[in-house]
């Protein structure tokens, strides 16, 4: 058996043991995460901390926490609060998240919990206090560069008018008093409970601890809070989580680094596909494949940390690309293997934007899927487009020659150049000694050439003819 012989042999073997490694990450990664989530107790309680303003970071914090929360079968989340308020479409995003939490929520207003988070911690089946501290005063107001600006007054009318429908719908689903949060939101109404005014018309709702737990009504009920405790510890006393397990869930500090990469993840993926392009029409270049691995991987990372992607979307691309290598590499010209694994790329992509909530289906609705499926088949056409344009510029350029030269094997392992032999071999006959796609190797007598098509297919053991060396670049077309 030659050396080149054994070396393709090689290629092979490595090829189908990461084809069965993928598989494996995709069963037994599966298989894994089951299993882990059936070992994980009932009693385990998630602790997630937002002592933060309310932004977009803060979605993808509690995003990833009802993520985490869910894998490990949590018994229930508490947040814990200390927040002066922030952005309204962040906070309703919140409230979404929270009202679809497969388990009890909690909320532990440590310290203050003002506007925003007044909203959050209606979206929580109990709201507990601790010494001293404070909640209310829910006026929507607009976060800019120098910090909390006040909005103009016809705006505000009208986004408190909104704010206090949304409000008003979940406190009356978690069964808190809803003209509580409505007196918190709109200054005009005040609030007044058996005869007692407990603030006047014209000043928002603050309450404290201390007044949030005073009980009203027939039957007595508390205005709000569920009680004051000291510590989170003692508010899974209260309900009854003594000895539950707990685990935190806090800003890693690459939230805000996740939000500019989820802004630019169509731009990744264009990148990503033209550098896999170029690296499959031109072998051997290895700089275009490991742009291509760094774009996906910070894509996965950006809505990994954002709490949109987990490791079966990330399984779900790997499996994906090593069907594409069956193709291009093992079994070209049958297609069944490109068209799954380019399903299951576009799939990958695709799920790792939408972010499943709890207790979604496993398949995402239309809703979900249409804006990741405009970004995606967008940077798609984007990167066929480019391909178009390098096709036609790329061999051509001073950059590409210099790269595709250091890529090239040495005379002394029987490859040549276009300069030198190869251009003598002008209008000779050989074999495709590779699948051309549109590049590879061809075999002329005893050498052995870099060649590209024209942009046709080629398979291995074909005869070509070489019809035109430019350069490094050595044109050949299939003998018919």
């Amino acid at each position: 058996m030659s050396m080149r012989q054994a070396n393709c042999r090689d290629v092979k073997i490595a090829i189908r043991a990461a084809v069965l490694a993928a598989l494996a990450f995709v069963v037994f990664g599966a298989a894994g995460t089951t299993s882990r989530a059936e070992e994980a107790s009932s009693k385990t309680v998630c602790v997630l901390t937002i002592h933060e303003d309310i932004t977009r970071n803060t979605v993808y914090l509690i995003r990833r926490g009802l993520r985490d929360a869910e894998e490990k079968k949590a018994a229930a989340l508490v947040l814990d609060m200390q927040t002066n308020g922030g952005r309204v479409d962040a906070t309703e995003d919140i409230i979404r998240l929270l009202e679809s939490a497969p388990m009890k929520t909690y909320t532990f207003v440590n310290d203050k919990a003002y506007s925003a988070g007044a909203y959050i911690a209606a979206a929580t089946d109990k709201i507990f206090m601790s010494p001293g501290s404070v909640i209310g005063a829910a006026t929507p107001v607009m976060l800019g560069e120098s910090g909390v600006q006040e909005l103009p007054k016809s705006y505000e009318e009208k986004l408190t008018s909104a704010m206090r429908a949304r409000i008003r719908a979940t406190a009356q689903e978690k069964g808190y008093n809803p003209d509580v949060f409505e007196a918190m939101v709109d200054a005009d109404r005040g609030l007044t409970i058996d005869n007692k005014e407990i603030t006047p018309k014209g000043k928002l709702l603050t309450l404290t601890n201390e007044e949030a737990a005073h009980k009203y009504g027939n039957p007595l009920k508390p205005l709000l809070s569920s009680g004051t405790v000291k510590s989170v510890d003692e508010l899974l006393e209260k309900v009854g989580l003594k000895d539950a397990s707990t685990f935190q869930v806090s800003p890693y500090g690459f939230e805000q680094l996740a939000r500019w990469i989820t802004a630019i993840s169509p731009l990744l993926i264009l990148v990503g596909f033209l550098a896999l392009y170029i690296e499959l029409s031109h072998p051997g270049m290895a700089l275009p494949a490991i742009v291509a691995v760094i774009c996906f991987a910070i894509y996965f990372l950006g809505y990994f940390v954002a709490g949109f992607a987990g490791w079966e979307e990330i399984a779900l691309f790997v499996f994906g690309l090593a069907l594409l290598a069956l193709e291009f590499f093992l079994f070209p010209g049958h297609f069944v293997s490109a068209a799954l694994g380019t399903i299951a790329v576009m799939a990958a992509l695709v799920l790792a934007m939408t972010g499943r909530l709890p207790n979604d289906p496993i398949l995402p609705s239309w809703g979900q899927v249409q804006i990741p499926l405009a970004k995606v088949f967008g940077a798609m056409i984007g990167a066929m487009i480019g391909a178009m344009l390098l096709a036609r510029w790329l061999p051509k350029s001073t950059l590409f020659k210099k790269m595709e030269l250091s890529a090239a094997t040495s005379a002394a392992e029987g490859y040549t150049t276009s300069s030198g032999p190869a251009r003598a071999l002008l209008g000779s006959t050989g074999v495709a000694e590779t699948n051309l796609r549109p590049s590879g190797k061809g075999r002329f007598g005893d050498q052995l050439v870099d060649v590209v098509t024209e942009g046709d297919l080629v398979e291995r053991g074909k005869p070509i003819t070489i019809v035109e060396v430019q350069g490094s670049r050595v044109v050949v077309k299939r003998v018919a």
